[in-house]
C-alpha cells in the first residue's frame, strides 16, 4: 500500500499536475473546436490541422512559461511567451482563416 501511496504522490504532485492539466486543457480544446466545426458544416482537414498545431503550441508556451519560472529564468520565459505565443496565435488565426474561405466556396457554389 505504500507503494501505491508514494507513487500518487510523485505524479500529482504540483509539476506533474500542471503537465496533466495542460495535457487536458489540449486535448478538450481539440474536442470542442473539432465539435464546433463539424455542427456547422465548417470543418476541414486543413483548418483542423492548425486548429491541432494551435492547440499543442499555446499548451507548450503554458508548460514552457511555467518551467522557466520555476527555474528562476525569467528571461527564458518571456521569451517562450514572445516566440511560441506568438506561433500559436499565428496558427490560430491560419485556422479561423482557412474555415471562412472553406464558408466562402460553398456560398459561391450555392449561388451559381
Amino acid at each position: 500500500m505504500h507503494i501505491i501511496v508514494s507513487l500518487f504522490k510523485w505524479l500529482f504532485t504540483l509539476h506533474q499536475l500542471v503537465w496533466f492539466l495542460a495535457g487536458g486543457l489540449m486535448f478538450s480544446s481539440m474536442t470542442y473546436f473539432h465539435m464546433k466545426l463539424k455542427q456547422d458544416n465548417k470543418a476541414n482537414k486543413l483548418n483542423f490541422a492548425f486548429i491541432v498545431l494551435s492547440a499543442c503550441t499555446f499548451a507548450f508556451t503554458i508548460l514552457w512559461t511555467y518551467d522557466s519560472y520555476i527555474e528562476n529564468e525569467v528571461r527564458a520565459a518571456n521569451m517562450g511567451l514572445l516566440v511560441f505565443g506568438g506561433l500559436a496565435v499565428i496558427f490560430a488565426i491560419l485556422a479561423y482563416r482557412f474555415t471562412q474561405k472553406n464558408m466562402e466556396s460553398k456560398v459561391e457554389v450555392k449561388g451559381q
